[in-house]
């Protein structure tokens, strides 16, 4: 019994490694070569305490970035997910009116409203204050994903494709969209487009276009992997990882490769497979040479080998 929870707690910081690729960003994640420190964005801290549980201080993070930068509207995000956070949506919405009260033609206010009358299920209401806030700016991004999301709720999914497909449009790197289209798909009958959207950019030689794509579905078998692995069936989560990490290859993402291989590695020995385990943790080291719990699983695995 203690072996398992060992291995249970190995796996499980394996892929609390693979969940940070999602949170934070490269340059959070992977400190600058021959530095000795590195410094995280207000929006990267106030997410971090998010995702720490720590809804207060990020909402005061998140606050002190939108009075410094009052168009932005990740700040104003952040505001809203730590109100929702912290069961305090109606104070959001007291505050975002008296802003506006202001500054009548802030986008990005209106969009906090919107997007809080959208996790209320207002949304005809929700509809309404989004489409102020794209007249005052049609290029706020988060706006046209949340009507994108509120007409979706509404069956008015022609529209709702039209509008996400617009902000991944104006921003093609923000994985937020994507998982907003996917939902879109599903909720209008069409689960499986969303894979084949992915494949055929893939096909068509758009590559840089299908990464996002790939991204998505390779976070979803990294989920499907932990929640086999959970109930017991480490067979299936092992096919689940092998799946994911073909995605990544196919769209050359190297953090999500590294931290992958080494997930599968922690399960192939977990299994007794020790030489399996010892090949993925060399093909760790081939991408990542400084990554230090690979060596050190070789050099307890095998020691005097490597």
């Amino acid at each position: 019994m203690k072996k398992n929870y060992t291995s249970l707690f190995r796996f499980a910081i394996a892929l609390i490694l693979i969940v940070l690729f999602g949170i934070l960003s490269p340059g959070w994640a992977q400190p600058p070569k021959h530095s000795q420190s590195f410094t995280i964005s207000p929006l990267q801290k106030g997410d971090f305490f998010l995702f720490s549980k720590k809804p207060q201080e990020a909402l005061k993070i998140f606050q002190d970035l939108w009075q410094s930068e009052p168009q932005n509207n990740y700040a104003v995000r952040g505001i809203v997910r730590s109100h929702q956070a912290l069961d305090t949506l109606p104070e959001g919405v007291s505050s975002l009116n008296g802003y506006l009260e202001k500054h009548p033609q802030s986008s990005s206010a209106s969009y906090g409203l919107g997007y809080i009358f959208y996790l209320q299920g207002k949304f005809k209401e929700s509809e309404k204050v989004l489409n102020e806030a794209l007249g005052f700016d049609p290029k706020n991004t988060l706006a046209l994903n949340t009507l994108a999301a509120v007409l979706a709720e509404l069956k008015d999914y022609a529209n709702a494709l039209k509008n996400v497909k617009e902000a991944i449009s104006i921003d093609p790197d923000e994985l937020i969209f994507y998982r907003n289209l996917q939902m879109i798909y599903a909720s209008s009958g069409k689960p499986e487009k969303f894979e084949d959207d992915y494949r055929h950019l893939l096909a068509d030689g758009f590559p840089k276009h299908a990464k996002p794509y790939g991204l998505i579905l390779a976070q979803q078998l990294r989920q499907k992997s932990f929640k086999l692995y959970v109930d017991g069936k480490i067979d299936e989560a092992i096919m689940a990882m092998k799946a994911m990490l073909t995605l990544y290859r196919e769209v050359n993402h190297k953090s999500g490769i590294v931290a992958g291989l080494f997930s599968l590695a922690v399960l192939y020995e977990e299994q007794g497979k020790v030489d399996l385990a010892l090949e993925k943790y060399r093909e760790v080291l081939k991408i990542n040479p400084q990554h230090i719990q690979a060596r050190e699983k070789l050099r307890t695995l095998s020691p005097g080998k490597d």
